[in-house]
């Protein structure tokens, strides 16, 4: 098991979203979006320090609220141009932790187990960057070339074909200093050089991008408070004419 050091966490979370406007200060089930990632974070209880990344006043006093630290981030790293490389460099020189954590705001079905395996995974690793992703072996298109099938070939059951790796962000893991080292070098430390891509629940890394994303997300947070029925499944037979304990 590596030595992870000072471990910090940033949650990013900037003024300036597009597709739906103040995302992260817009209640849903209740409570903030943003607050979702920030108790997740403090729920995890893995960290020395928590921070709320952003150039928000608002979203930095519900970050204080919640009794974790603030980041103010340079207005220069908060614009339409800048990219995530930009802003954790930022991050990571002027906190200065050892391994970085990066819990995603618009996530909020994301769990403190979620994270805590995730830092399992990261730490029994020799990987320099971790980064959680859904896997699919469904048929893929990228601008209409196809990925993992052979699109003149009979189509092959799915289960044959090779996974495609979809990253999710929902939890990133970061050696800063391997990630200082790649930004330095070419101005990208995102994505590191010896990664590992992690799959989690896809259920809990559905990511908040637009207006049906709110309402989707807003109906299971409120369906994880409901019961569950655990009884024996049941099937319909046309044996029996009607439902009856099978399984096949």
């Amino acid at each position: 098991m590596r030595d992870l050091g000072k471990v910090c966490v940033q949650i990013p979370a900037r003024a300036g979203s597009k597709r739906v406007r103040a995302k992260n200060l817009r209640f849903i089930d209740g409570k903030p979006l943003l607050s979702y990632a920030i108790e997740c974070a403090l729920e995890t209880d893995l960290f020395d320090e928590i921070y709320v990344n952003t150039d928000s006043s608002d979203m930095a006093e519900l970050g204080r609220q919640h009794g974790v630290k603030v980041h103010d981030r340079d207005p220069v790293n908060a614009s339409d141009t800048a990219t995530g490389d930009d802003f954790t460099e930022e991050f990571i020189r002027k906190v200065q932790p050892d391994t970085l954590v990066m819990i995603s705001p618009v996530c909020p079905l994301l769990t403190p187990d979620d994270v805590r395996g995730a830092m399992a995974q990261y730490q029994a690793s020799d990987c320099d960057t971790l980064i959680t992703c859904d896997k699919t072996q469904m048929q893929t298109f990228c601008d209409g070339d196809a990925v993992n099938i052979d699109s003149s070939a009979p189509l092959a059951p799915t289960q044959k074909n090779p996974e495609v790796e979809i990253l999710n962000w929902a939890v990133t893991i970061w050696d800063a200093r391997a990630f200082m080292a790649h930004y330095t070098k070419n101005k990208s430390g995102y994505l590191g050089v010896n990664r590992l891509l992690l799959p989690i629940n896809p259920a809990h890394a559905i990511k908040i991008s637009n207006e049906e994303d709110f309402n989707m997300v807003e109906l299971l947070l409120k369906a994880r408070n409901t019961t569950v029925d655990s009884s024996e499944p049941q099937y319909w037979s046309l044996a029996n004419n009607g439902l009856k304990n099978e399984h096949e």
